[in-house]
């Protein structure tokens, strides 16, 4: 008797001969979210499929790694291993789509299969980009989270590579330097209102990693401050008032964030907070008040 025929799976590879499935509508739903947010790792699906029951936290993470086990033997689903950090422990799996995912959403989509799966690297840079991008994630996850729980509604995401399609390069910030227009392609937008009330708030997202010099930064606050003020912003998504959220990297980040940004011009429009505020299994916490913003003292909630 093999390993296969014993229950074992490979990780590292997709088995030869993988005990049969049947596609149910999670793992459809599961699939779809793969292809709408690019890229997810295994506590996001996680939260976003396997509802939470008091006790049973480890029947939930195995249900959900079984499924997804089976997602990727079947190449419903892709996994990406990231180098391991010693210290860090062993690091989630990541999700893409897979040859059979691609399959099923352009059949749903009427859309080419073809062009739909483009894989990270997972080289130094590509795990910047797979770092960043799980981060911005993480924060949509927490928006999806709480449009679910029938209390908030999410309009649709908009992220970094539909802000970079030809129909949208007039509809971000961008300042005139040299004779030459730089744009600054937001990472994500979406708009949260409270159910039934007419009170929309719309947000700009950046998750910062650090990277960034604060010269850069300046330069992307006067392009946010002028797209607001130049009423482009009410033009291209109907509200000059909208908030831009900074997540970063450290507390004492943050202070140099603000810092830059107040002398900038940057005024109580720019919030910030860090990416251990952002907790995936509290999706409520993105309305408390972990939030810095510029010109002012405190910590404030995203609705007050």
């Amino acid at each position: 008797m093999t390993k296969q025929q014993t229950g074992y799976l490979p990780f590292h590879e997709r088995a030869q001969n993988p005990p049969p499935m049947r596609l149910t509508k999670r793992d459809r739903e599961i699939i779809t979210a793969v292809y709408a947010y690019k890229i997810l790792a295994s506590p996001q699906i996680e939260v976003l499929f396997f509802p939470s029951q008091p006790g049973k936290t480890h029947s939930r993470r195995s249900a959900c790694q079984r499924r997804l086990q089976l997602l990727f033997h079947h190449a419903y689903l892709d996994r990406l291993f990231i180098p391991l950090v010693i210290g860090q422990g062993r690091t989630p799996f990541i999700y893409t789509l897979g040859a059979q995912g691609a399959a099923l959403i352009a059949t749903k989509l009427g859309l080419d299969a073809g062009t739909m799966r483009r894989q990270p690297k997972t080289n130094k840079k590509g795990s910047l980009f797979l770092e960043h991008t799980l981060a911005v994630n993480n924060v949509r996850v927490m928006g999806d989270c709480l449009a679910r729980s029938s209390q908030w509604q999410l309009a649709s995401w908009l992220d970094d590579a539909i802000f970079r399609q030809e129909d949208y390069r007039e509809k971000v910030p961008f300042r005139h330097q040299g004779g030459q227009i730089r744009r600054h392609y937001p990472d994500g937008y979406f708009v949260l209102q409270p159910l039934n009330e007419a009170k929309k708030a719309h947000f700009f997202l950046e998750l910062d990693l650090g990277t960034m010099s604060n010269a850069r930064w300046r330069e992307k606050v006067q392009a946010y401050t002028q797209f607001r003020e130049s009423g482009r912003a009410a033009q291209h998504y109907g509200t000059n008032k909208f908030r831009l959220l900074t997540v970063t990297t450290s507390a004492r980040r943050l202070a140099n964030l603000k810092r830059t940004t107040e002398k900038a011009g940057g005024t109580r429009f720019f919030w910030f907070t860090t990416q251990e505020q952002i907790d995936i299994e509290q999706p409520e916490n993105l309305l408390a008040p972990i939030w810095s913003v510029s010109t002012k003292k405190g910590q404030y909630a995203l609705f007050g």
